[in-house]
């Protein structure tokens, strides 16, 4: 498991992110899961653009889109049972709860840590 922290209103929270880096991970994701508030997943993969789905989901998704730990990208409030294709190019991309309190922007720089 690994760590990343985001900033919020009330200034950062942490998350605990589960790492998908496996096909069999990456394809079944969140699907059928309920996490807490504070934890997510993070995918792995080489660079590309993603079309993903929340198919099998309990709660609406942020989903958040990097290349080498810069934000590239960011959906919020995906809700269950509809599909995205990303806009840019992304290697790695994390998803959590939907939690309108982050401030997450195009161009910051993720910590991602052990």
């Amino acid at each position: 498991m690994l760590k990343v922290r985001f900033k919020s209103k009330e200034g950062y929270k942490e998350y605990n992110l589960y790492v998908a880096d496996n096909f069999f991970k990456r394809g079944l994701g969140l699907m059928f899961k309920n996490i807490g508030k504070n934890e997510g997943m993070i995918f792995y993969y080489r660079k590309r653009k993603l079309h993903i789905h929340t198919f099998f989901m309990r709660f609406p998704i942020d989903v958040i889109f990097l290349l080498d730990n810069k934000v590239v990208e960011v959906v919020r409030n995906l809700k269950p049972w509809r599909t995205y294709r990303s806009k840019v190019y992304s290697n790695s991309m994390i998803e959590i709860r939907s939690d309108d309190t982050l401030k997450i922007e195009v161009g910051d720089r993720i910590e991602i840590r052990r």
